[in-house]
């Protein structure tokens, strides 16, 4: 067949009911933009039927799209910002004209302008050598800032362009495709690697590119089943707790990770915490981790779910010693992060051993110490 799925990109078939993009024959035969059966049961049911396709696949899929590009639609998620500001994607920017959209804005909590935001992004580009042509704040969900994307392109690109989006996985590229041509064209999903192949969409004088989902290195939430992948990344708000611990207290953030306060000061450090609301905060003492690991971890401690917490617990864990000074976030990748209103702080952070974490300056701004408690 020649034919893509207008919803995930994947070449249609209907000789092989287990392979990417099959589709019934009767279907692919009578309809002209069929779905494959995939994406059908992702609309229709939310069921979501994995796909066997390394990091690799999706990378190259990028590479060779960008190669005959105008110019890149880099799309950012703030809450899980460190991941998609991933150094290989940043790499696929170099002597390329970019716009760069922030989404998912909606679920930081309190106010934050979307210029400061701005500001915070053109920082952390210059630092990285780079440049945006302009930078836009969204988000997809509640439709904020979407139509500004395509009036940039419009000022830049007075006669048209070939744009390719591009950026890693679940930040929402499918969603702004949906929400820019005002339809429910492209699978969305709350899984990685929804899009399997680049997918064409023409608007006006401009074509748009939707590329796979690159899946960053170092993230936590890539180690542990679908659902508690649900569970880790999230749809709303997030949670937002403040802590002002003494020495030998220990923080558990569900059962993914945990750290230690090692030193004790005179004015004990504060820090809030940054995650999901589906993941459980408990507070113990250090010589409790152990049993509290082998007790709780599935029920109280969650996630990693009953179903995946063997697999989770087999990975190798590191556990490293880092201080966090005042108006610095300490970025989990793949889960969360931790920002010190009153530091130092200084901690033994226990993950697995292929998560990264980032020190950064802080995204939100710390509250004075004083209003706090």
């Amino acid at each position: 067949m020649n034919k893509k799925c207008t919803g995930c990109g994947a070449w249609l078939q209907y000789d092989y009911p287990k392979e990417i993009g099959y589709v019934p024959e009767k279907v692919a035969i009578e309809q002209s933009q069929p779905l494959c059966q995939r994406c059908f049961k992702i609309k229709n049911y939310g069921s979501y039927i994995p796909v066997n396709l390394d990091k690799e696949f999706y990378k190259n899929e990028v590479i060779n799209v960008i190669k005959d590009m105008d110019a890149i639609l880099l799309i950012l998620d703030i809450i899980e910002f460190e991941s998609s500001f991933d150094k290989e994607i940043l790499s696929l920017l170099k002597n390329k004209k970019f716009i760069i959209a922030v989404n998912k804005i909606d679920l930081i909590p309190g106010n934050k302008h979307a210029s400061e935001v701005s500001d915070w992004i053109k920082m952390r580009l210059f630092k990285e050598g780079l440049e945006a042509l302009d930078i836009a704040v969204l988000s997809t969900h509640k439709n904020y800032g979407v139509n500004g994307i395509f009036r940039k392109f419009k000022h830049f690109f007075p006669n048209g362009a070939k744009i390719a989006i591009i950026g890693a996985t679940n930040v929402g590229k499918s969603s702004l495709i949906n929400k820019l041509f005002n339809d429910n064209r492209a699978t969305i999903s709350k899984y990685p690697g929804t899009t399997l192949k680049t997918v064409k969409h023409t608007k006006e004088k401009f074509v748009f590119f939707d590329t796979p989902g690159i899946i960053p290195k170092g993230r936590l939430s890539d180690l542990v089943c679908e659902k508690c992948n649900l569970d880790i990344v999230p749809s709303n708000e997030i949670s937002r707790k403040t802590f002002k611990f003494g020495k030998d207290r220990v923080l558990f953030l569900g059962g993914l990770a945990y750290f230690r306060i090692l030193k004790e000061f005179d004015v004990k450090p504060i820090f809030s915490v940054y995650l999901s609301k589906n993941v459980i905060f408990h507070e113990t003492n250090k010589d409790k981790i152990d049993s509290i690991i082998e007790k709780h971890s599935g029920n109280m401690l969650t996630p990693p779910c009953n179903d995946c917490k063997t697999d989770y617990y087999n990975n190798k864990f590191k556990s490293e010693i880092i201080e966090i000074e005042d108006k610095e976030e300490l970025v989990i990748k793949g889960l969360g992060w931790l920002t010190v209103k009153r530091g130092p702080l200084i901690i033994e952070l226990t993950i697995p051993e292929s998560v990264e974490y980032v020190i950064r300056e802080a995204f939100i701004e710390p509250k004075r110490p004083e209003d706090m408690f």
